[in-house]
């Protein structure tokens, strides 16, 4: 996922990948399937400022605050089940731990 952010009036460009976008929408309580470039660029360009230095040390400072924000092992197991049960299609009426995880 290509993000622009915004930070103290500058542009960062980032680009993160849709695993880690989805722990971070998940994280949020961002509703599911929906497109959430726009909110996340917005979090993450407000949990980032202020600007300092350069581009390349905002970028770090960018995936550092990320990886703290989604390394929740609770929220990574939750997201890993709810990929898993879609993948295999385990609904409702099937008995699994899916069906417990959701």
């Amino acid at each position: 996922m290509k993000l622009q952010l915004t930070i103290d009036a500058k542009h960062l460009d980032v680009e993160i990948d849709d695993v880690v976008a989805g722990l971070l929408a998940a994280r949020l309580g961002l509703p599911e399937g929906a497109d959430h470039c726009d909110a996340i660029a917005r979090h993450l360009s407000e949990v980032s400022a202020p600007w300092v230095l350069d581009e390349e040390h905002m970028r770090k400072r960018v995936l550092r605050r990320l990886i703290l924000e989604i390394a929740d092992p609770a929220l990574l197991m939750r997201h890993l089940m709810m990929d898993w049960c879609s993948t295999y299609q385990l609904g409702p009426g099937r008995r699994h731990a899916c069906n417990e995880a959701m």
